[in-house]
């Protein structure tokens, strides 16, 4: 992976560096999640490179979007909201396993089914996509970025506790949260 994993934050690297960062932090926490929940080898690998690549899709987004500071109007916010759908495309066609375009394609799916870009509710989306969403939503409200201001630790575990049951599968923010905990507080 590691060649693979260069070449991806080698691309961001051009474009947008949070992105670039926010891929290596997701997929750190992507592969102590995944051995927290006792996955093979194999899913922990697949994990890692979805996390890495879920979000892809800005990459053909243009960068003076990707990079606004402050909110994003409403056709901006249409923009980006196709990143999902961009990204299962680009790794479909370079013939990357399934599991992986199905992060790309639904992490921003929500638990209660108002997520995108199909609406998928509860066990219906992927595992792997809905571990990802979790360590994504946290990393990008505990990180430096345009959008927002950083949180503290304990604030982000809040808003995900919050948002369990609505964006987020409950067992997973437990166990993700379970994690930080261990890991970092």
């Amino acid at each position: 992976m590691g060649n693979e994993m260069n070449l991806i934050l080698l691309l961001f690297e051009g474009h947008d560096l949070h992105n670039q960062n926010h891929a290596q932090k997701t997929a750190i926490f992507a592969e102590m999640t995944a051995e927290e929940l006792k996955m093979s080898e194999a899913e922990i690998e697949l994990l890692k490179k979805g996390a890495l690549l879920h979000d892809v899709g800005k990459l053909l987004l243009p960068h003076d979007i990707l990079n606004k500071p402050g909110k994003l109007d409403k056709v901006e916010k249409e923009v980006v909201s196709e990143h999902p759908e961009i990204g299962a495309n680009l790794l479909e066609e370079a013939g990357y396993d399934q599991r992986i375009i199905e992060i790309a394609k639904y992490h921003h799916e929500w638990w209660d089914g108002s997520g995108y870009p199909e609406g998928l509710k509860g066990e219906q989306i992927p595992q792997m996509a809905q571990i990802i969403s979790i360590i994504s939503a946290f990393d990008v409200m505990t990180s430096s970025n345009i959008y927002s201001s950083i949180k503290s630790i304990e604030a982000a575990l809040a808003e995900l506790a919050d948002y369990s049951g609505l964006q987020f599968s409950p067992p997973l923010v437990k166990v993700f949260s379970k994690i930080v905990r261990r890991e970092i507080i």
